[in-house]
């Protein structure tokens, strides 16, 4: 061990700064492994995919528990109700603001800023770090985290100086990097084909296998690289997610094996985490690991139907136009021409070429040329990036997916349109019905009075205060769950005063929902494990007894113990 921490001492002698002093309290180290449902987790142990998990479950008394995310099932709701125990007015992944006539897109750092400004409760990673999330949680220390309390460029979001020190230190692993980058794209070209031949579905697009070498190759090994450095210092709270298996379970499915085997890799850098933990650590730590929400196997609605649900929505008000001899009023979606990842790749360009010192002009004008090129190329990438929004000066109704959720909001009206408001007018009411009847659609909640209403087409039910009443027909919860705590979900979720005038769930069989994005894994509403992530701990933090039926519920079971 003393040569360990003396190996230590003097590899990260430049940090030497950044130490923290001992207080006595004991740190935490959480790792998010980013959609893993508990049942995910639990057949990828049998499967002998997760062996440090397994060790740390079965021989060594960590409590492995389920716990119920709350809805929306997606990570900024659950990150911001884990970091803030505050998650209001986050309805979906991509939502949309009426007052400024604004798209929040997560997948956007603008989009993760909005949600951040608007949260005011303290986080509970403050004095400690944030590494691959969409929030910082008050985080001294980030890196690859989106949004932050104080604007930071991209290249510190990035990680910044730090981070480029912290590769300077490591050339082996670096080159190590770089063979499995090549490897990662070996592989994805061969599941790819294999795929293909065996007539599999996936949706693995133009970029992803780069999307796919950043995350599983890249960003891995450096988010590792910054935690294994924090222990070290003794930094009192780290908070990482490790998004790998998010991405390869929407492309192949979440029990696929391209997704499951990949796991093996984040199990043998939690391996490293806890080798560091017990041998060369600043403080004594408490190790969670975690998830934020599950997934679903799921069919897109594009596929299943041959158009998008833009296109449907937009069909149906153009119907009702033609029937009333009038101009038919415009459907804008998180489908369209511009891509929301548009501006990402030519910021990072520009934030390097700011970095790069004067004398280096030749390089500076290299990176904004090259900035430029892609900005003015991105709108070609249709088939490469999907995932797209647009709205219109004139636009009437705006349709956002988040994979099994979508959300319609009737944006000439700049208020929260009731069912009442919506059955009065034709237009709506048409498009209501329509909507209601497509096998594609299982569930539309609208506010109802004191109550939330949730119909499918086979059926109603009113919720108020958790409590399901007025069921006509077969309850439209039915098929998704008819836990009391689903219920009071999807109520609290239909009245965020930011939700959609109608609010849409996928259909689902019992064993695929219906996804509004491309993706064979799915989650954003119910169904299936979407709301059912899992939990690890040591004994002795009260996991396996607390009440967990939200994100926010885990702030006080658990982060807020390590709070500074």
């Amino acid at each position: 061990m003393r040569l360990l921490r003396l190996y230590y001492a003097l590899k990260y002698r430049v940090f030497r700064r950044e130490r923290r002093l001992a207080d006595g309290r004991r740190g935490l180290i959480a790792l998010q492994i980013d959609a893993l449902a508990y049942e995910d987790l639990r057949r990828a142990m049998e499967l002998g995919y997760c062996p440090t998990i397994t060790k740390m479950v079965r021989e060594e008394g960590y409590v492995l528990r389920r716990w119920f995310c709350g809805l929306p099932s997606a990570t900024p709701y659950c990150q911001a109700g884990i970091f803030h125990g505050e998650n209001d007015d986050i309805p979906a992944f991509r939502f949309y603001d009426k007052a400024s006539r604004f798209v929040v897109t997560c997948n956007s750092p603008r989009g993760v800023q909005y949600i951040r400004d608007r949260i005011h409760t303290p986080g509970a990673l403050a004095g400690g770090s944030s590494y691959v999330n969409l929030l910082d949680g008050d985080a001294q220390t980030v890196a690859f985290t989106v949004a932050t309390r104080q604007r930071m460029s991209v290249y510190g979001r990035l990680g910044g100086t730090r981070m480029a020190l912290l590769i300077a230190l490591h050339p082996i692993r670096v080159a190590i990097i770089g063979l499995y980058s090549v490897l990662e794209w070996l592989r994805e070209e061969w599941e790819r084909t294999v795929g293909e031949l065996a007539r599999r579905r996936t949706h693995s697009e133009g970029l992803f296998p780069f999307i796919r070498i950043l995350s599983n190759v890249v960003v891995r090994e450096l988010q590792t690289m910054a935690i294994l450095l924090d222990i070290y210092l003794g930094v009192p709270v780290v908070y990482s997610t490790y998004m790998q298996y998010d991405e390869l379970g929407h492309h192949f499915g979440p029990s696929s094996w391209q997704a499951l085997r990949d796991l093996r890799r984040t199990d043998s850098r939690i391996r490293s985490i806890r080798r560091m933990i017990r041998g060369a650590a600043g403080r004594e730590y408490d190790l969670v690991i975690l998830s934020d929400h599950g997934m679903a196997p799921s069919s897109s609605y594009r596929v299943l139907f041959g158009e998008p649900l833009g296109r449907t929505v937009q069909r149906i008000l153009d119907g009702e136009a033609a029937r009333r001899g009038r101009l038919s009023t415009s459907a804008h979606t998180s489908e369209n021409s511009i891509s929301e990842y548009g501006g990402v790749a030519p910021n990072i360009l520009e934030s390097l070429a700011q970095r790069t010192p004067p004398r280096r002009r030749a390089v500076r004008r290299t990176l904004r040329k090259v900035g430029g090129w892609v900005r003015r190329h991105y709108g070609v990438r249709e088939l490469i990036l999907p995932e797209k929004y647009r709205v219109d000066e004139r636009h009437d109704v705006v349709v956002t997916y988040s994979s099994s959720l979508a959300l319609v909001y009737f944006a000439d009206v700049p208020e929260r349109l009731t069912y009442a408001e919506i059955s009065a007018d034709r237009r709506r009411a048409q498009l209501y019905a329509e909507l209601l009847a497509h096998r594609g659609i299982g569930l539309i909640g609208t506010i109802d009075g004191e109550a939330v209403r949730v119909e499918s087409a086979s059926g109603r039910a009113f919720i108020a205060g958790g409590i399901v009443s007025g069921v006509s027909g077969t309850n439209p919860l039915e098929s998704y769950g008819t836990e009391q705590r689903l219920a009071r979900a999807v109520e609290r979720l239909v009245r965020q005063s930011n939700a959609g005038d109608l609010v849409l769930f996928g259909s689902y069989d019992g064993y695929e929902i219906v996804s509004f994005d491309d993706q064979i894994g799915a989650h954003g509403a119910a169904g299936g494990s979407q709301l059912h992530p899992f939990l690890i701990g040591p004994q002795g933090l009260g996991l396996e007894s607390a009440v967990l039926e939200d994100a926010r519920d885990l702030h006080g079971a658990l982060m807020s113990k390590y709070s500074r």
